[in-house]
């Protein structure tokens, strides 16, 4: 068990807003201390100078990784050593700083009214198309900033369309208006499938409107300007963001472009600011100190001791959607088999990410945690102050997150009376879970900023550490290319799909859907 337990609070350490505890993990404070001895550290070491100096960190698909440039490009002073991210000759950085006033300008014109229909109306409303990390971002963001005080209601409603599934599209257009609604199409490579056929619905039914609503709504997010200039969106009205920066690092910038609008700049610009301060901690910070690399620590020690899930559960309910927007991030970026180096893994790279907020999942799979002989770690999230006055509540939510924090590492044996009695068993918890605990001093656009940037560098730090790239997504691609073909197959007198399962499959569709 930890040693450091002897000596409490020796694995605390404090970012900004952010506090996290570590004293409840299975490795000793000795081995924290000996990691920057190790050759794990010297990759992640390596790993984070390449990356803030432009360097070619996502080796398959020779590129940099430059999501941090859109929290620096306006939070130069955070950044203590010098940054850059130059590709092909272009400044990244000076582009993200101009496409960053550009995106504020417009969104103060739509927020202010200035931007209009062709009725010369304000526009009231914002659909968003995206899917993946061009979706999953955007959303959470909407969902927190939603439920936050922040002193004003939001400028326009906003709905979400990402899956294919039309019955999403239907809910989402339902309670909207097509002579008043901002579409934002985001998509990296202007290519996605799902996007790019959900906006042929949306063509359709701004056309539908009157043939002027079409120009004036459409609004992109994308590294591929011209292919968004190609379907209709006017050229000013594109927002561009660099090639090197992943779908799921991409909520920083013009894909949240939605959310600026609904929550206003000043808002989302405390998120980067958040967002920066972190950036500069990893830059600055020893691995001992680094809030970050001890929480990728945790989860490689945990990794190769077998437990290999982690539940997440954040005591506040306005991050309800922190866990799925997380999995996209954790489990796309280090799902992986093989490193740097085409070599076969032998164990997984990260471990299953799941969970939901507390207390609810207390009442659904803690029995599971408690008991089983399933190995899980188990990561808690509380906010110190909240943004009610119901202060006998919020003593009895902290309550039981500092419970279960006690109980999972604790847990329950018999007592010398119990010895030998089967019945006393039910009872019975093992303890011994590795527990990690995070305290936010208040949720704030500033602190969630703080702590999705901390989750990226936790990612990208798990996989330096195994030599693995957290940027491409080749399992993903596999999927897309294999459904492709299979469109053609799907409807009558149409070639039949070349494996036999799924050709048996479509065949069952196709019979039941003439019935």
């Amino acid at each position: 068990m930890n040693t450091s337990a002897l000596n409490p609070g020796f694995l605390s350490r404090s970012v900004g807003p952010i506090h996290i505890n570590l004293d409840r993990q299975l490795y000793s404070a000795s081995e924290v201390l000996n990691f920057e001895k190790t050759k794990a550290h010297q990759q992640l070491s390596t790993f984070i100078h390449h990356m803030f100096s432009g360097e070619v960190v996502n080796c398959t698909e020779n590129r940099p990784a430059g999501h941090w440039a859109l929290r620096a490009a306006c939070n130069a002073q955070a950044y203590h050593s010098p940054v850059s991210l130059v590709v092909n000759g272009r400044d990244e950085l000076a582009l993200t700083k101009q496409v960053q006033q550009h995106m504020e300008a417009f969104v103060d014109q739509v927020r202010s009214g200035r931007y209009t229909t062709p009725d010369d109306v304000p526009y009231d409303s914002v659909l968003h198309l995206g899917i993946g990390g061009s979706d999953l971002g955007p959303r959470l963001l909407n969902d927190v900033f939603s439920k936050l005080d922040l002193g004003e209601p939001p400028a326009l409603k906003i709905r979400f369309a990402a899956n294919v599934d039309f019955h999403e599209m239907k809910a989402a257009l339902a309670a909207l208006n097509p002579k008043t609604t901002l579409v934002i199409i985001a998509s990296k490579s202007f290519s996605t499938r799902e996007t790019l056929h959900n906006a042929q619905h949306i063509f359709k039914w701004l056309d539908a409107a009157g043939p002027a609503y079409r120009a004036k709504a459409l609004v992109a997010a994308t590294c591929k300007p011209n292919k968004a200039i190609e379907v209709g969106v006017a050229a000013d009205r594109v927002f561009e963001f660099s090639e090197t920066v992943g779908g799921r690092y991409s909520l920083w910038g013009p894909v949240s472009i939605g959310v600026r609008m609904v929550h206003g700049n000043l808002v989302f610009n405390e998120l980067l600011e958040g967002a920066a301060l972190m950036d500069g901690h990893v830059l600055e910070s020893k691995a001992s100190q680094c809030i970050p690399t001890l929480l990728a620590l945790s989860d490689l020690y945990n990794l190769e001791h077998g437990v290999a899930s982690l539940m997440l559960s954040p005591y506040d309910s306005r991050l309800g959607q922190l866990v799925p927007y997380l999995q996209q991030l954790w489990m796309e970026s280090l799902g992986k088999g093989v490193n740097n180096k085409g070599e076969l893994l032998d164990r997984p790279a990260c471990p299953i990410l799941w969970g939901d907020v507390g207390t609810n999942g207390q009442h659904a799979f803690f029995q599971m945690l408690h008991q089983s002989r399933i190995a899980s770690s188990v990561e808690l999230i509380a906010v110190v102050q909240p943004d009610h006055d119901e202060v006998r509540s919020h003593q009895v939510l902290l309550s039981h997150a500092l419970a279960q924090s006690e109980a999972f590492s604790v847990g329950r044996l018999n007592s010398p009376a119990e010895l030998g009695n089967p019945a006393s068993n039910y009872k019975s918890c093992p303890g011994h879970r590795p527990v990690q605990m995070m305290f936010l001093d208040s949720l704030t656009p500033y602190s969630l900023g703080a702590l999705l940037c901390l989750w990226e560098h936790r990612t990208a730090a798990l996989a330096a550490m195994q030599n693995i790239n957290p940027f491409d997504q080749w399992g993903v691609e596999l999927g897309k290319g294999i459904a492709e073909q299979l469109e053609h197959s799907v409807p009558p007198g149409h070639a039949p799909a070349e494996n036999p399962v799924t050709a048996h499959l479509i065949n069952h569709f196709l019979k039941n859907a003439a019935q």
